[in-house]
This record gives C-alpha cells, structure tokens and sequence, in this order.
C-alpha cells in the first residue's frame, strides 16, 4: 500500500510538473505572440508616419515647384522638359510620323504648361485679337438667330471656354506644341495630346496650313463657312490619327489609366455655355471626323492628303463628303447695303456666311430635328448681314439664301414656317402670294421666296422688317 501511494505521489509530481511545463510553454506561445503583435502594430505606426512625412516632403516640394514656375512664368522663361518627357515626346513623334506617312522636315518647340499659364496667354490672345466690343457684336449676331441671349458675357464665356476646355495646341505663328499638364511627368490625357497636335505640326509642314487660311487675317480674305469648313478637315484628319494611336499604342493598363484621368477633367464650364458655342466646338471633330473617315475609306491617306490640295469649301461638304467629291460649289450671295433703309442709328455688328449646318441649327430650335436637317439639305449657298441700334436696343436682320432646285427652296419655305410660328406662338400676320410676316411684342419677321431664293428679314416692327424684305429681296 506504502509502495503504491509512493507511486500515486511520484505520479502526481510528475504530472503537475507537465502540467507546468505546458503552462510555461503556453504562456511562452502567447507572450511571444504578443511581442510579435505589438512589433507589428509598432511597425505599422512607423511606416504611417513615415508615409504621412513623405506626403508632406512631397507637398513642399510641389509647392516650391509651382513658386519656382511663377517665377520663370514672371520672367516669360519656359522651364526646360525632364528627360523622361522628352524621350517620350520623341517616341510620340515617331510613332506619329509613322502612322500618318508624312515626316517632320524639323523640329519644333515642345512645351508643357500650366492651366494658369493657358489662361494667361488666352487672355493676351483675346487683348490682341478679339475685344470685348468684338465679343459683344458675336453675342448680338448670334441673338438675331435667336442662338444665344444679347446679353450674353460672350467675352468672359469665351475666355473661360478656351481656357478650361483645351487640352494642348499647335501654334502654327511660332511653331511650337503646348500640352497642358500638371506638375509631374506626362499622364495618358497628356501623350494622347501630343499625338493630336504633333498631327498638325505634320500638316503645316507638309501643307501649310497658314496658306490655306490659318492666319490672324484669314477671316480679311475667307468667309466664316470656307475657314470652318478647312478646320472641319484639319481636325478631322489629326482626330482620326489619334483615335489610331490610341488603339495601337495604348494597352490595357494606359487605356484603364486614361479613363480614370479622364473622370477628374472639369465639365462645368462646357456644361453652363449656351449650345450653340459647344457645338461650334465639336463640329469640326466629330463631323470632320466623319468626313475625313469617308475619305481614308475611299483611299487611305493618300485620298486625306490630296484634300489639302483641293479643300472643302463649306459645311455642306463636311455633311455630305459625295458633294466633296463631285465639288459642288457654294453660289455667291450679295447683300445690298441697308444704312439708308434702316436710317440712323443703325450699326452693321456683322455680315457673313451661315452654311448649311448653322442653317441646320436655325430651324431646329423651333422644328425637329429630322425636319431641320432635311430641309438644310438642298444648301446652295447664303450670306447674312445684322444690325443693331444702341439707342433702342433692337435688332435687324436680314438672310438671303440660294437652293439647288424649286423642290428644295419650297421645302425650306415650309421649314421656316414651322420654326416661325414656334417662335411666335402663332400663324402668320400678313399672307401674300410669296410672303408673310410674323409680329411678336418686341420684333416682327418676315420672309419673302422665289424658285430657288428665300430671303429672311427680322426688325423692331414689322415695318421695319418689310423695309428689309423689299431692299434686300431676289427680283
């Protein structure tokens, strides 16, 4: 019995000692888990802060960046591109060059600048080539479309149009490439940028776009029609590039990239402009696009260089590239000078050309769209002349326009019926054999036809519109 409880009591010590033994190793384990854990929050801490003083480093230097641009931007010094931005530039223009088959017979000044630099030299642009007075008469002939209010602040629409809305651009005086970019090497925007411009460099070069009317006195020597309609071929033909060097060069990652910058591009400014001034903007991409599309299908690049020999000369060609082809001249259109029917008081603020897709426009704001393009369609050509009195405060128009054939003029006169009693809100006042006359409670319309002419006159009354209608009318 002795021997046995020797045993049970050896047994017992040897147990507890095991047990201890794993209580020791357990609490080994755990002190050890908590040394780790506490290392790694420890870690975790250090590399916050360590990230949150890089952000800071970063910072500062971002903003002694911009101070030192300031101070370059103040002495009008263009700083230098960093070497990765310049090799990137270079195998742009190579790719370009290659894509396009055309080659760069120099080179030209590369620049990136800020949003702020933009609007600076925008602002020096507008100072020297478009006024405010120039800016007040453009809002006022587009308000005798009934485009846009009179009182519009086109001046300080413009300037921040083409400030906030322009990626880059080419220019063609000095020859030099701006892309807009922000502190830091060139994103996806950028280098898709610099193809679309590095494409104009190309068509300079080889076509001289100056020559073809990309000048500060072009519009002394084109009408508006003929300058957009050569715009609608230059755009188009670098929009098509660049919508190929999108799809070789860019992979996946550069696309995904791309789309994500895209997301933080700022819309507001395009939103809030009045509709005519955003599609005046996007006409020559996207229907110039069209258009230069319809000639590299026909013959490559080969058929989109031999357009600068031979251009487009109105936005009727732009719309249907088969009358391109077929070369269907726009006719001539004269307007008497009205001074002495108006009398005094009266100032010419503009007199051009409208074309077939502002004529489009016209109608469709009071008749559907469909109906709008089709009686555009049979275009011949038309010249447009407004007037304004200070004094009054009033408008006068008047817009002569030639038609293709009997069946087209008539299809327009119905047209502009519709879009005249949508204006006013009701049937014609005065109904002769080829005109009538809308009166509203501060101006009057009329409209006068032949076989193939229709002419438009707007006045404060309708006196003043038939005065119009009568000087200006086809015999």
């Amino acid at each position: 019995m002795e021997e046995t409880s020797r045993k049970r009591q050896r047994s017992g010590c040897i147990l507890a000692a095991l047990a201890t033994l794993v209580t020791l190793i357990l609490m080994g384990c755990l002190f050890t888990s908590l040394v780790a854990n506490v290392g790694a929050a420890g870690w975790a801490v250090w590399t916050q802060r360590q990230l949150l003083r890089e952000e800071e480093r970063t910072r500062a230097l971002e903003a002694e960046l911009e101070r030192l641009l300031e101070i370059l931007d103040e002495h009008d010094i263009q700083p230098p591109l960093a070497p990765g931005d310049v090799q990137l530039m270079d195998t742009i223009e190579g790719q370009v060059a290659a894509m396009r088959g055309l080659r760069p017979a120099y080179p030209v000044t590369r620049t990136l600048i800020s949003q702020d630099t933009l609007r600076e030299q925008t602002e020096q642009d507008f100072e020297t080539d478009f006024t405010p007075d120039d800016a007040r008469d453009y809002a006022l002939a587009l308000a005798a479309f009934d485009m846009v209010d009179p009182d519009l602040d086109m001046y300080g629409v413009l300037l921040r149009l083409y400030t906030e809305q322009i990626a880059g651009y080419y220019d063609i005086e000095t020859e030099q490439v701006y892309v807009v970019a922000d502190v830091g090497p060139m994103g996806q925007t950028e280098r898709l940028t610099y193809a679309h411009e590095f494409v104009h460099v190309l068509q300079d070069q080889t076509f001289d776009l100056e020559g073809m009317g990309f000048s500060d006195d072009a519009e002394d020597v084109y009408d508006s029609e003929y300058l957009y309609a050569v715009r609608c071929l230059v755009e188009g033909d670098a929009s098509l590039l660049e919508n190929q060097f999108l799809a070789t060069h860019f992979d996946a990652d550069d696309v995904l990239a791309l789309a994500e910058e895209s997301l933080e591009i700022d819309m507001s400014v395009l939103d809030a402009v009045p509709d005519v001034l955003a599609e005046s903007l996007f006409f020559p991409y996207r229907d110039g696009l069209a258009f230069v599309e319809t000639l590299y299908e026909s013959g490559g690049w080969a058929a989109v260089d031999a357009a600068y020999a031979t251009p487009p000369l109105s936005t009727e060609h732009i719309l249907h590239p088969e009358r391109y082809v077929a070369y269907d001249e726009p006719q001539l259109v004269a307007i008497p000078p009205l001074t002495d029917t108006l009398g005094a008081g009266w100032r010419q603020v503009d007199e051009d050309v409208l074309g077939e897709y502002f004529t489009r426009y016209y109608l469709d704001q009071q008749i559907p769209a469909d109906e709008a393009e089709a009686a555009a369609a049979g275009w011949g050509g038309d010249r447009y002349a407004v007037h304004y009195h200070a004094a009054r405060d009033a408008l006068a128009l008047v817009f002569r326009s030639v038609w293709d054939t009997p069946g087209d003029a008539e299809e327009f006169v119905d047209a502009y019926v519709g879009y005249a009693e949508g204006r006013f809100g009701h049937a014609p006042d005065v109904t002769d054999h080829a005109r009538m006359c809308w009166t509203g409670d501060s101006d009057a319309l009329c409209m006068r036809w032949g076989s193939l002419d229709v002419t438009i006159a707007l006045g404060p009354d309708v006196d003043t519109a038939t005065r119009l209608l009568e000087a200006a009318a086809f015999e």
